[in-house]
């Protein structure tokens, strides 16, 4: 065992000239009988410095962490859902004779079981290094499925269908900007993931502005389409020959996203009616 007192200042400046010997530099001292004593720790030191300083989670954790958010979030709900629900079952249970129903139930109780949730996800995968690298991955790389599972945490997170929508909007982005470094079947796939986030987003935008009668929703999406139009061109002249092939069904896509987000827009703005019929973009505008 080495002596519980080892790092007196002798013993100190010993360590420290081993490892200078270790790191390569010229030895410029005699042998000590402190040095076989010492020795170990250099070699430990040495090994320490091999370790990789940003370790990934064990894949099991990330799986297990997931379950355990969703399956609370499937239980007790988020923001507001959650407040609604725990005061239905209090005031169940006041029915049956087992206890008082609640008058009100604090404003901040969903936002705090939120934030809970949160700052679990957000503190496990920043205790690993892992959250500020994952933002940069890539398709193909090892932290991209970290990334994807971030967001889908931030879906579940959000407080309404507006909030998930404009992520979902947001996310079609990101898909658009990781098209820019792959190739192949890659680049094919990211572009696939980027249709299906845009056809969610705007569904959930679209069908939020129709029932609460409100035009902000569909403005966001007509946004998000002369953005995105103009970021989809670019990308299509940096694929050269292969670029309006790989494209097509995207630009199709955004055509039709900004045709639908037109016709809601006007349906709304004059009173007309909507429906009943709905498609992956949302409510179907009838003539007026």
């Amino acid at each position: 065992m080495v002596s519980t007192h080892m790092f007196d200042h002798r013993r100190a400046e010993r360590f420290a000239l081993l490892l200078d010997e270790a790191n390569g530099r010229r030895r410029t001292h005699r042998r000590s009988s402190l040095d076989g004593e010492l020795s170990r720790l250099v070699t430990l030191a040495g090994r320490a410095g091999q370790l990789p300083t940003a370790p990934e989670p064990d894949p099991e954790f990330r799986t297990g962490l997931r379950a355990m958010l969703m399956a609370k979030v499937a239980r007790d709900g988020i923001g507001t859902q959650a407040v609604e629900r725990a005061a239905h079952a209090a005031n169940r249970a006041a029915l049956a004779g087992k206890t008082q129903p609640i008058r009100q139930v604090p404003a901040g109780a969903g936002r705090t079981r939120a934030a809970v949730l949160i700052g679990v996800t957000a503190g496990a995968l920043a205790l690993s290094g892992v959250s500020a690298a994952s933002t940069k991955a890539l398709p193909g790389e090892p932290l991209y499925p970290v990334k994807l599972s971030s967001e889908r945490a931030q879906l579940a997170l959000a407080g309404s269908d507006v909030s998930r929508g404009k992520l979902r909007l947001e996310f079609a982005r990101v898909r658009l900007s990781e098209a820019e470094h792959v190739s192949g079947d890659l680049l094919r796939r990211v572009l696939a993931d980027m249709d299906d986030e845009t056809r969610q987003g705007v569904l959930m935008l679209t069908t939020a502005a129709v029932a609460q009668n409100d035009t902000a929703a569909v403005e966001l999406v007509q946004q998000f389409v002369d953005r995105q139009r103009d970021l989809l061109t670019d990308l299509r002249r940096s694929l050269g020959r292969a670029g309006p092939e790989a494209t097509a069904a995207s630009n199709a896509l955004l055509r039709a996203v900004e045709a639908r987000a037109k016709a809601l827009r006007a349906a709304l703005d004059r009173g007309c009616q909507i429906g009943p019929g709905a498609d992956e973009l949302g409510p179907k505008p009838t003539s007026c």
